[in-house]
């Protein structure tokens, strides 16, 4: 009699919040934990930093690009915390917005109508009801913000971030010298002069030189 085969231990169910499940894009590039680890910090320092630690742009304060996208992830996550999204929304909107941008750099770097018609997609697929290959993710509003913000500042800059991505900045370092005038030490207290005793005793002297 052949052995009975051992059965096969199920796959794990990974952890909410830990891996996307499509349509939607939420936890592509930023988990749950790691959402919520950047809506915990309490000042734009420890934000840039935890972003550039993340995305591997620890380099930004001497690589042109490095910062520039140090700062484009911080803004988006900004404007996520400032309108209110959840986590779900905020994660959702951070990389349909990484990945307009990584689409208009693509091929030398597309149109800024059809960058558009790809973002527009990505967040109506987040947003209507009974559409295949969708998801019910943003509301009406939601979707108007996140519009707006985008239209108001990624493709009001549109044309310098094409150009800043195509070409690399040469860092230029100047030193300068700068000579502070230092005030001179006063005199101690001891040797101060009473304004009003000098003058009672100015008075005197003219009074008896008069007499």
């Amino acid at each position: 009699m052949a052995p009975k085969k051992e059965p096969e231990p199920e796959e794990e169910e990974p952890e909410p919040g830990s891996v996307p499940v499509p349509p939607s894009l939420a936890w592509t590039d930023l988990t749950l934990s790691e959402i919520r680890a950047f809506m915990q910090k309490k000042t734009p320092e420890e934000s840039l930093t935890y972003i550039a630690e993340k995305f591997q742009l620890t380099d930004y304060e001497s690589n042109a690009q490095s910062s520039i996208m140090v700062d484009f992830y911080l803004w988006i996550l900004t404007f996520t915390k400032e309108s209110g999204f959840n986590e779900e929304k905020a994660s959702a909107a951070f990389t349909i917005i990484k990945r307009t941008h990584e689409f208009a750099m693509s091929d030398g770097g597309k149109q800024i109508q059809e960058t558009f018609e790809v973002f527009r997609r990505m967040v109506l697929r987040h947003a209507l009801t009974g559409v295949p290959d969708s998801v019910v993710l943003f509301t009406p509003e939601d979707v108007k913000l996140l519009t707006a913000y985008v239209t108001q500042t990624y493709m009001q800059h549109y044309r310098l971030y094409q150009y800043c991505h195509r070409n690399q900045q040469e860092l230029d370092c100047h030193t300068t010298c700068l000579f502070v005038s230092t005030a001179s030490t006063p005199a101690p207290l001891r040797l101060a002069i009473d304004e009003n005793e000098e003058a009672e005793k100015a008075a005197a002297a003219a009074a008896a030189a008069a007499a």
